[in-house]
């Protein structure tokens, strides 16, 4: 028993502290947090669910009895049903940091190091990430959240750093907040990999932290405001944006999807707004405060597929 203690108490350190990766083209799949897969538990183990397309360490449940994820969901959302909550705790004696990342996690009791599946292509060069959030800092804990783009040497045999945007903050934030984080590039290189990570608590990979501490997190992008030759347009399907110009509200007329995301890229190419239609053909954006200019609109539907429109919002 002790001897089984220590594998899974250690392989649950590995999924806290292990970064692995997924890539969706540009944008990654499922960035908005609506899609989830419920792991049923039993009379031992606690159910728990996971965020389609992502992981977290909450995968260490299906062999922890009792215990409560870290990583869940909730209806606290930004815009849309839900987000994800990553919350600090306890698990096993060890401080436990509520987690999210792009990759999977297949379990090996055998050979824990090798649950971790770690670097899958993405070769964009986004010039930022961008992400809704809100933060409960405990006795000056903080938050992180990071993007790390990177291309494997063949030469060395490592992986070397192409790009990284990384954002620690101990102070709490009550409302959800759009944080938009530049990306540095220390290489004229393009990536092989990216690895979006985020955590309730900055050095809970050491174990470090304070229990209560909560992330929650909504609505991610990352930016690149695609090109409108290599994008489908919105004519190329009949649908249109009016009144164009805008200023307090335009409607999508003929949409590619019932349920998708629309996100404003100003003419810098950073994120303004995203929101998210539900159930219609014909959504209704708002667009108060925002900035009058021009404007690259693109759209995401619930498949994935993207279209791009530009719009002209005035006084």
């Amino acid at each position: 028993m002790g001897e089984k203690y220590s594998t899974m108490k250690k392989l649950y350190i590995l999924l806290l502290c292990g970064i692995s990766t997924h890539s969706f083209g540009q944008q990654l799949a499922n960035s908005d947090f609506e899609n989830w897969t419920n792991h049923p538990g039993n009379i031992v183990y606690t159910s728990y669910k996971e965020v389609n397309n992502w992981a977290s360490g909450n995968a260490a449940l299906d062999v922890a009895p009792g215990v409560k994820a870290p990583t869940s969901q909730t209806t606290d959302a930004q815009n849309g049903t839900y987000a994800v909550k990553l919350t600090t705790q306890t698990i096993f004696g060890q401080l436990a940091s509520g987690n999210l990342f792009t990759g999977k996690f297949k379990l090996n009791l055998t050979d824990p190091i090798k649950s971790a599946q770690i670097g899958t292509p993405y070769s964009s060069r986004p010039t930022a990430f961008n992400v809704y959030y809100k933060y409960a800092s405990v006795k000056g804990d903080s938050c992180s959240m990071y993007a790390l783009l990177t291309k494997y040497n063949t030469s060395t045999h490592k992986r070397d750093t192409i790009g990284l945007g990384s954002f620690v903050s101990s102070t709490s934030v009550n409302t959800y907040t759009l944080l938009n984080m530049p990306i540095t590039y220390t290489s004229t290189e393009d990536p092989d990999s990216i690895s979006m990570v985020f955590s309730s608590s900055a050095d809970g990979g050491n174990f470090r932290g304070q229990v209560g501490s909560t992330l929650t997190i909504d609505n991610f992008s990352l930016d690149g405001v695609p090109s409108l030759s290599t994008t489908a347009s919105l004519a190329s399907i009949s649908a249109v944006l009016y009144p164009n110009p805008a200023q307090s509200r335009v409607v999508l007329s003929n949409a590619p999807s019932e349920s998708g995301t629309v996100y404003f890229y100003n003419v810098s190419g950073s994120l303004v707004r995203s929101q998210k239609w539900i159930g219609t053909r014909t959504p209704e954006f708002e667009l108060e405060n925002m900035p009058v200019g021009f404007y690259t609109c693109k759209f995401i539907t619930s498949d994935e597929t993207v279209f791009a429109s530009k719009l002209l919002i005035t006084e």
